[in-house]
């Protein structure tokens, strides 16, 4: 069951993250709309244009889902067909285009007909039943997915002129605990594994937080960590690079070539955390 309090804050979250990122694509030259191929994101093969471009369409796409659900119905939209993702990114790369200059207008269009409906939904209606292109989910979880959409593709965005951006600090409490749920759909198992590859990841802008993300080969757990015990890697980072990190978006490597992420133990190991776990 949803609690309407933390939904609201969720909600209060989302619009906060709206504001703080159409007011940095306003400081953005035009040509990131006129010339975008020029302008590339963090997300691989996707330029900054296409990824406001996706964040307008699921905007769309929630307020639709959440209309239906407040008439009763948790079904598809008429003429919904499960596309490729070569489809989906040539869509995008249309809608783009048709968009052109209007892209940042209709950023802000469709985040404050998403916003506005939230805002005005009554607490039991968080647990209305919703269509979603993975599965029928209850309100309050598109609204949590909505949440993570905004705050990761922020990121992406920033990173496209800022290699040190981090995530809206006001969004890092969500997303740490988000974190399980991301973590369960990515999870490809080692069936090679012999036994578990213990990773820490010591928060480094935290007092006294660590992780522990224990794989074995058919399951993971990711807890509190074990400071009695050893871990096989343990990786230093502050919470935005933690984040990232799990969430497919950090290159290993690069980043403690950069000193951008601190790493004891074998870097063989720790790197098969990207075969283990794969972003999207």
């Amino acid at each position: 069951m949803a609690d309407p309090t933390t939904v609201q804050q969720n909600i209060q979250t989302i619009r906060a993250l709206s504001n703080d990122l159409a007011g940095f694509l306003h400081t953005l030259p035009d040509d990131v709309w006129r010339d975008p191929d020029i302008f590339a994101s963090a997300c691989a093969g996707w330029k900054v244009a296409d990824v406001v471009t996706h964040l307008i369409t699921i905007a769309g796409m929630k307020t639709l889902s959440i209309q239906s659900a407040l008439r009763g119905s948790a079904s598809p939209p008429m003429g919904y067909r499960h596309k490729s993702a070569e489809e989906r990114l040539q869509e995008i790369v249309n809608l783009r285009e048709a968009f052109y200059e209007d892209i940042f207008y209709e950023f802000n269009a469709s985040c404050l007909r998403l916003n506005s409906l939230l805002v005005g939904l009554e607490p039991d209606q968080y647990e209305l039943a919703a269509w979603h292109p993975a599965r029928v989910m209850d309100v309050s979880r598109l609204i949590e997915l909505r949440l993570m959409e905004l705050a990761i593709h922020a990121w992406d965005i920033r990173y496209g002129f800022d290699r040190n951006a981090k995530i809206n600090p006001v969004a890092v409490p969500f997303l740490k605990g988000w974190l399980p749920n991301w973590l369960r759909g990515s999870f490809r198992k080692p069936a090679d594994l012999e036994g578990s590859i213990t990773f820490r990841f010591d928060l480094n802008d935290s007092d006294s937080e660590a992780h522990d993300l224990k794989v074995r080969s058919d399951s993971f757990s990711l807890e509190s960590a074990d400071l009695a015990s050893d871990a096989d890697v343990t990786v230093s980072l502050d919470s935005s690079a933690y984040i990232l990190f799990l969430m497919g978006r950090v290159n290993l490597r690069r980043s403690v070539r950069r000193r951008q992420i601190g790493l004891e133990g074998d870097m063989e190991t720790a790197a098969r955390f990207g075969e283990w776990f794969v972003g999207v």
